[in-house]
Parts: structure tokens; sequence; C-alpha cells
């Protein structure tokens, strides 16, 4: 690894390794040759570099987002001193493929090179979303599935954005499609039912139900009204009101049989969704007021 370089891993999972790299160069120069080792989506958030491919020159800021094919070469230079922070995203193949298909139904043609483009415009919501998505991962507040479906709609975002600012539209989906998609959906929320006690990746909801993780998080929202880390929740917290109807003592422990990671994730949890801590509910447990916070299930 270059001494100039920091990688600091945020997230990974079978869906997608979210990565932090800090560059300080000690020359503006240009560097030497890089190789890509996975196809990636790097967001610049602060200073600025140059990609150099050959003859092509790109500027990569925040208002850039660049694309990285795995094998490609390439050299970074520094116009302004200080180097530069990125936020990078390397998504499952598959996933791109999918992803990409919206726009490019060739593409599993030429899996090795997904990304047509050297750079897409960084619209405000998407840097906003990278930021939001950084404090969640550093503060353990979010689990791996709701990374892994935030994550998706990152790239859902930038692809819209990218084709759309070259005139481009995706494909409408067949007829045939959309009832599939009903299907798969019911199946996800037959899966998630019977396994909200164990924590999930969008990887293993999707195979559970034989369907590709990017269309599956899509499609879900759309027929079901909530993502699919929000139907989990409400699993796991309708659970928990009655496990503490029934007068469930130890919160730790009944935190870790609903699939949380730690009594606080899981306070936490109840907290934003009920207005009150575990523990308080469990000592002001009413049928009335038991009616009344079921009303209120937001999460």
């Amino acid at each position: 690894m270059a001494e100039h370089l920091r990688y600091t891993s945020l997230h990974r999972s079978a869906t997608v390794r979210i990565t932090d790299v800090r560059c300080r160069p000690t020359s503006c120069a240009c560097g030497a040759e890089e190789e890509s080792t996975s196809h990636s989506i790097a967001f610049p958030r602060a200073g600025v570099f140059v990609k150099h491919l050959g003859r092509q020159q790109v500027v990569a800021d925040c208002n850039q987002v660049m694309f990285f094919n795995g094998g490609e070469t390439y050299q970074v230079s520094h116009p302004v001193a200080g180097g530069d922070d990125c936020t990078s995203f390397a998504f499952a193949d598959d996933i791109l493929l999918d992803a990409f298909s919206r726009f490019e139904p060739g593409l599993r043609d030429k899996p090795e090179a997904p990304f047509e483009f050297t750079h897409a415009p960084n619209e405000p919501r998407t840097i906003f979303f990278v930021h939001r998505l950084r404090q969640i991962l550093r503060s353990g507040e979010g689990g791996g599935l709701a990374v892994d479906e935030m994550s998706l709609d990152l790239l859902a975002a930038v692809i819209d954005a990218t084709y759309r600012s070259r005139g481009r539209r995706p494909l409408p989906a067949p007829t045939r499609a959309r009832r599939v998609q009903r299907e798969r959906a019911e199946a996800a929320k037959q899966f998630l039912a019977s396994r909200f006690q164990t924590p999930l990746g969008l990887a293993d909801v999707g195979r559970a139900v034989h369907y590709s993780p990017y269309h599956l998080a899509r499609f879900f929202r759309q027929v079901v009204g909530i993502p699919i880390h929000q139907y989990l929740i409400r699993l796991r917290l309708g659970a928990a009101l009655e496990r503490l109807a029934d007068g469930a003592a130890d919160l730790a422990e009944l935190a870790l049989n609903l699939g949380y990671s730690s009594h606080s994730h899981f306070s936490e949890a109840f907290r934003r969704v009920f207005g009150c801590a575990p523990s308080d509910f469990r000592y002001r447990l009413t049928s009335e007021r038991l009616r009344e916070l079921s009303k209120n299930l937001k999460v």
C-alpha cells in the first residue's frame, strides 16, 4: 500500500464494501500508475484530484462521482495542495449489472467494464446522502440490512443522474415483471417473518426468494410501502411489545434474542418508534397505553 494512502473500512457485506480513502501525496505531480482492484464508485468529499486515463483528464471534486472499472489503469495528480478524501462503494458485480440494466440491457455481454462513463454529476441530495450514511456507519446506529438498502438507493440515484444528464431514460418494466415483483415481495415478507430474530443482510433475503437484491430492494418498497429493513424493525419491535407484556425482565437478553447487536441499539430503536425506553414501557404497561403506542408505529 502506498504510504500516502489510508483506507478505512466502514461496511462490508455480500452487497457492498464501503471504504473511506484518505490521500495525502507529497507532490502535486502525476503519481505512479495505479490499477483498480474492483468496480467501484468514488464520492470525493474534500480536496481535488485529477484522474489521468491516457490523454484524457477528469477533475474530481465534490461535484463529481467517479467511476472505476476493475482492472482499469490510471494515474492521479493533485493540482491543489492538501490531497483529497473520498468514500468508495464497491458493489457486488451482479448487483451492478442488475442496476445498470435499466439503461444498458446489453451490459451482461461486457461485465468486465460496467461503467461506460468516467464520471457523472454528484447532485446535492447524493452529497448529503453519502455524509449521512457515513454518520450512521461511524455511530453504529444502522444495521447491515439498512446500510445495504441505503447503499442501493444511492446507487440508483447515481445511475439515474448519470444517464438522465446525458438525455437517456430507463427502459419500462414489462407487465409480467410487475406480477413477479409482487410475488417476490410476498415471499420476502414470509422469509422476514420467519427469520426476524436473526441478523440479516440484503443478500440473505434476495437469496431466500431467488431474486436480485437490487431489484428486490427497489420494488419491495413500491409494493409494501416501506423498505425491507423497516419491515424487519417492525417485526422485531412488535415481538418486543408482546414479550414485554408477558413480563420479559432482562432487556439485554431480549435485545439479543430479537436480532439486535446490543441493548443500546434495541433501546434506541424502541425509543424512536414508541417515544419511550423499553424499561419505561415495561413498568407503565397498560392495555390502553399499548393500543396508543401501537398506533404510532413509525420507523
